[in-house]
C-alpha cells in the first residue's frame, strides 16, 4: 500500500467518540457494531469499508463546516484500496451512499460534485428525527484518539471489519500510560457487543499484523475445578498506541503564558 497521501494529512489522531465504540447501560448495539453488520442485522462483507471510511472522513475533516467535496478516488487511496481510480473509487462511492442511507453522513449534490456532510457518529439523529450536525468532541464528550499510524502504516487496508472493531476496542481498553488489556468475557460483551467469533478473529489479525503482543498470566486457583486460571494479556505495540491527549489551541496558549509568567517570577524573585 502506498501511504504517501496519508502522510499529507497532518492531524495526529482521529477523535472517535467513545460512545461510538462502547456502551454504558443500553442493550442496543453500538454504532460500531451496527456498521459491522449489514442492514439486515447479519454479518457480511463491507463492514471494514463502512467503518474505516467513516473514520477517515472524521480524520481528514478537522475544521468546520465538517464537510468535503473530495472525489471518491481520494478516499480510496487513503484507504489503500486496490485500483483507487477505478474499482476502488466505485467501492467508495457505493459505501458513501450506504452510509448516507443509514443516516451516518449526508450527501448533497453540488453540480458535478457531491458534498459529504458529517453527522455525529454516535447519535446521527436528534430526538425528533432530524440530523445531528457533527461537532468535534474535544472537551465535551469522552473520545478515543485513533493514531494516524492506522493510516500512515497501512493498517487501514489490512484489517477485516472484525480486526478494525477489535483495534478500536483495544484502544478503548487502554490508556496513554497503560498499554495492556485483557478480555473479561461478560464485561466485554456488555460493553462492546462484539461477538465471540469476531473477537477471536479480530485479535488474531491484530497479532498477525504486529499491532498487539500476547502473554499468558496465571491467576489464583479456581476453588471449584482446583485448576490454575490463566488468561491472555494483550499489549499494544508502540506504533499503534493511544497518542497523547489533544490540547486545544487556547489551552496550549494559556499554558505558554503561564510558563512565561512563572519564569519571570522565578527570575526576579530575590534570593534568600
Amino acid at each position: 500500500m502506498d501511504t504517501a497521501l496519508a502522510h499529507t494529512v497532518r492531524r495526529d489522531a482521529c477523535p472517535l467518540r467513545r460512545s461510538f465504540v462502547e456502551r454504558e447501560t443500553s442493550e442496543a448495539p453500538t454504532p460500531l457494531a451496527q456498521l459491522l453488520r449489514t442492514r439486515e442485522d447479519v454479518g457480511g462483507k463491507g463492514g471494514a469499508l463502512r467503518i474505516t471510511l467513516l473514520m477517515t472522513l472524521i480524520w481528514v475533516n478537522a475544521r468546520q463546516p465538517y464537510s468535503t467535496s473530495r472525489v471518491a478516488a481520494y478516499w480510496a487511496e487513503l484507504l489503500g484500496r486496490d485500483d483507487p481510480h477505478g474499482e476502488g473509487a466505485r467501492a467508495v462511492r457505493d459505501c458513501l451512499h450506504e452510509l448516507d442511507d443509514r443516516g451516518v453522513i449526508q450527501l448533497h449534490s453540488k453540480g458535478p460534485r457531491t458534498e459529504i456532510i458529517l453527522r455525529n457518529e454516535s447519535a446521527p439523529f436528534t430526538t425528533d428525527g432530524g440530523p445531528t450536525p457533527y461537532t468535534a468532541p474535544y472537551g465535551v464528550e469522552p473520545y478515543i484518539p485513533v493514531p494516524r499510524a492506522f493510516w500512515t502504516e497501512g493498517l487501514v487496508a489490512k484489517l477485516s471489519g472484525a480486526g478494525v472493531a477489535m483495534y478500536l476496542c483495544a484502544l478503548a481498553l487502554t490508556r496513554t500510560d497503560e498499554h495492556e488489556f485483557f478480555i473479561a468475557t461478560q464485561f466485554f460483551e456488555n460493553s462492546f457487543g462484539i461477538s465471540r467469533s469476531s473477537r477471536k478473529r479480530g485479535l488474531a489479525e491484530l497479532a498477525e499484523h504486529g499491532v498487539i503482543t500476547t502473554r499468558v498470566q496465571e491467576q489464583s486457583m479456581d476453588l471449584v475445578t482446583r485448576r490454575r486460571v490463566r488468561r491472555n494479556v494483550y499489549r499494544l505495540t508502540k506504533t499503534y498506541r493511544l497518542p497523547p491527549a489533544y490540547k486545544a489551541a487556547q489551552e496550549t496558549a494559556k499554558d505558554s503564558v503561564d510558563e512565561i509568567i512563572q519564569n519571570l517570577i522565578t527570575k526576579h524573585d530575590p534570593k534568600p
